[in-house]
């Protein structure tokens, strides 16, 4: 391996990008695709990147825009005033064509690609030693093994290795003549800290993302206007596997198009493409420029052809509310829960400062100093100086939750069609006064009331001069009846102002039904009077798309209807309702990684008990803490659910073991058990 120093390995690990872009094509062509399509670039005009090339070295040609990504990841083009032309590093590249050229600048852009071979080059390993030896040497959390084998895909068709038999692979002559002259970063750099300030330089921001914090610092009222909506990216390696999103939509694609690229680059149901969008376009990634057409915003392409993570933490600093604010709180070492606690404030509930906890320490921005302990790093503590904060923490932070879950592919429904069709109707009539051919608002109090008894309560539509729109009802804990009145607020132009509400008018509706709490059910709410006004009052404002998304979460997580009428009370009851959601999906998720770990580790280790699977499972994205592990033992090993079961009681609980059984029989149970309470309230 050649010899460098540590500070420049350092800047070799930070410089590289993680996610090598997926080249369309039988592996053995790619060396020819990419010469061929360079060559095209070099004498024809590429304008429209929707057309397909006709290629001599494939039976099958895709549009130019499946090719793009790769092209310019590895730095070969460029996009100049909308025409595709080759970058100065393509011009070398093509003057003599070699796939040692090829494997250089792959090495050069993306980590681990020569550390495969320094992981090779003492004896002949599979796919799957390699991918254990890189997850444990360099602290990754991968997945699955397509990482490891896109890189190795690589290495085989440059001739950097060659399979020797047994599924085994072996560093080639060009392998070793890689070892000799490439930079190989070590592990031991990974998780190094640089402790004087002097040694590190930050990277100015781009003009295009400059431009964004110059209008944040300039103008304080946007900071309120900062968003807090829900944040959702496939992992792992997050931050590049936007960068790979973003470099997609470089040119105009269509909703379609991009789904369909997300979905086959990494393996994703259309679902949770959909619970992507929200944030895409409110932290300023991508934009909407026609019917379903979308394109990277000047900042995210700056970003990406930056390769600097920083600039992805400054463009969503600029969009989302508590990231650099985050960072400055962590000045010194706290506790994960006293940064969830302080979230809140900034109107950011604990699901949402964990995803942007997440960025920022793949950035390298905080550092987990022991277990669920966090700070800033060094290069955090310089890099927050230069950003514009919010000083004053907002009394009453708005809380604006999108509609889509955490992760939607956990979502869980006994008639998933019927429901979204509920959905979807209150979506519609919420901005169509005239929806279903009905006078105005009665099509949206209408569904008001369908998924209100949805959830499960008691609610009926009224309508009608001089009464409520909606009468909901439910017993609380006591076995008391509990009334809310919900007036329905249908606007074409998307949002409700205040303009619109008559307090005298609600007070008597409320009088007249006995109720005890109001809500106002809308698109959306402009200006902070409205808001302001309906606080004091005690109204409740909630969106469609806020209403339905407690909808869906009440039959995904089985929220009892005292725990869903939080989102009547005023003012803090919906941030209440969020962060009870947001803790009832971390058990969902806990138990299932606790049973998926059962059927992982169980044939190897025997029994588990909870303090196995916390060493176990601390470097997962979830890394769940001992007393979530006791309490997600504690709920499957019970009588009524007994798919663990207990083999060795100790005197410390969480070092009492268990065994998995009988999974598929306790799931029909269940199912049954619970078809047949469904059925008898039919």
């Amino acid at each position: 391996m050649k010899s460098i120093d540590i500070q420049k390995q350092k800047s070799e690990w930070k410089r590289k990008g993680w996610s090598i872009p997926e080249l369309r094509g039988g592996k053995q062509e790619w060396f020819n695709i990419v010469t061929e399509l360079m060559k095209k670039i070099a004498t024809t005009s590429v304008a429209d990147i929707g057309l397909s090339p006709e290629l001599e070295s494939t039976n099958t040609s895709y549009p130019w825009r499946t090719y793009v990504p790769f092209l310019k990841g590895v730095g070969l083009v460029g996009n100049r005033s909308g025409i595709l032309s080759l970058s100065d590093i393509g011009k070398d590249f093509l003057k003599n064509p070699s796939k040692w050229q090829l494997a250089c600048l792959l090495h050069d852009k993306y980590r681990l690609v020569g550390e495969v071979l320094e992981i090779l080059i003492s004896s002949p390993k599979t796919v799957e030693d390699i991918d254990k030896e890189l997850c444990r040497e360099y602290c990754l959390n991968w997945a699955n093994l397509s990482n490891t084998r896109r890189r190795m895909d690589w290495l085989e068709v440059l001739g950097l290795i060659e399979c020797v038999g047994s599924r085994k692979w072996a560093v080639t002559k060009e392998g070793k003549r890689a070892l000799e002259e490439w930079d190989i970063v070590t592990p031991n750099v990974v998780d190094m800290a640089i402790s004087d300030p002097n040694e590190i330089n930050i990277t100015p921001p781009p003009a295009e993302i400059l431009e964004l914090l110059s209008k944040l610092n300039s103008d304080p009222s946007l900071q309120n206007k900062r968003n807090t909506y829900n944040i959702w990216v496939p992992s792992p390696n997050r931050i590049e596997n936007l960068r790979t999103i973003i470099q997609f939509a470089f040119e105009r694609v269509t909703r379609s198009e991009l789904f369909n690229f997300i979905e086959e680059e990494f393996n994703l149901k259309t679902s949770s493409v959909e619970s992507m969008m929200p944030f895409l376009k409110a932290d300023g990634l991508i934009e909407e420029v026609g019917r379903n057409i979308y394109v990277a915003t000047a900042a995210a392409k700056a970003w990406c052809e930056s390769n600097n993570d920083l600039d992805f933490i400054r463009i969503i600093h600029a969009h989302k509310r508590f990231v650099g604010e985050m960072i400055r709180y962590a000045n010194q070492v706290v506790t994960r829960n006293d940064v969830y606690v302080q979230a809140k404030k900034f109107g950011i509930n604990t699901e949402k400062a964990r995803w942007i906890m997440g960025f920022l320490l793949e950035a390298g921005l905080l550092e987990e100093t022991q277990y669920l302990h966090i700070k800033a790093t060094p290069l955090g503590a310089k890099f927050v100086l230069e950003l514009p904060l919010m000083e004053v923490i907002p009394e009453y932070p708005a809380i604006h939750e999108d509609s889509s879950e955490e992760n939607t592919e956990k979502e869980f429904s006994l008639n998933a069609t019927a429901d979204n069709k509920i959905f979807e109707e209150l979506k519609i009539a919420a901005r169509e006064p005239m929806a279903r051919g009905k006078a105005s608002g009665a099509a949206f109090e209408e569904s008001i009331a369908e998924v209100f008894n949805h959830m499960g309560f008691e609610a009926k539509r009224i309508g009608g001069a001089g009464n409520t729109d909606v009468v909901v009802r439910w017993k609380d804990n006591d076995g008391e009846t509990i009334t809310a009145i919900v007036d329905g607020k249908s606007k074409s132009g998307g949002t409700v102002s205040h303009g619109d509400v008559s307090d005298v008018a609600i007070e008597s509706h409320k009088e007249k039904n006995g109720a005890e709490f109001v809500a106002i059910v809308g698109p959306g709410f402009s200006g902070d009077t409205l808001k302001n006004h309906a606080r004091k009052k005690g109204f409740a404002l909630i969106t469609d798309m806020e209403l339905i998304d407690i909808a869906k979460s009440s039959r995904i997580l089985g929220l009892s209807l005292a725990e869903i009428s939080l989102l009547f009370k005023v003012p803090n009851g919906l941030a209440q309702l969020t962060e009870l959601i947001a803790n009832k999906q971390r058990e969902q998720d806990i138990i299932s990684l606790v049973v998926t770990t059962f059927k992982q580790e169980q044939d190897a280790m025997g029994s588990l008990s909870a303090r196995d699977l916390y060493f176990l499972l601390r470097r997962t994205e979830i890394s769940p803490s001992l007393e979530e592990l006791i309490a997600a033992f504690e709920i499957l090993s019970k009588d009524e659910i007994g798919i663990l079961t207990q083999i060795k009681k100790a005197s410390a609980t969480e070092n009492t073991t268990y065994v998995l059984r009988g999974e598929r029989h306790c799931i029909n149970r269940l199912r049954a058990l619970a078809n047949s309470i469904e059925k008898g309230l039919l």
